[in-house]
C-alpha cells in the first residue's frame, strides 16, 4: 500500500502542471456525484453500482481537456 501511495504521489508531481482549473472542477464534480451515489446506496434509497462509476474519475481529465481544446 505504501508503494502504491508513493507512486501516485510521484506521478502527481508530473501531472499537476498540466491540470487546468476547469479540469480540477470537472474532477471534483465527478467525485461529488460518486459521493452522492454512495450516500444514497448506504441509506438504501437507490442501489447505485458505485464501483462502475470509478473509471469516470480516470476519464474525466482527458475528456475535459478534449472539450476545452476542441469545443471551446
Amino acid at each position: 500500500l505504501i508503494i502504491i501511495q508513493v507512486a501516485l504521489a510521484m506521478l502527481a508531481v508530473f501531472i499537476l502542471p498540466m491540470v487546468t482549473p476547469e479540469m480540477m472542477a470537472d474532477f471534483s464534480c465527478a467525485g461529488g456525484l460518486i459521493m452522492i451515489a454512495t450516500g444514497l446506496r448506504i441509506c438504501n434509497i437507490k442501489p447505485f453500482p458505485v464501483a462502475n462509476m470509478l473509471p469516470g474519475l480516470i476519464l474525466v481529465m482527458p475528456f475535459s481537456w478534449l472539450w476545452m481544446t476542441l469545443v471551446v
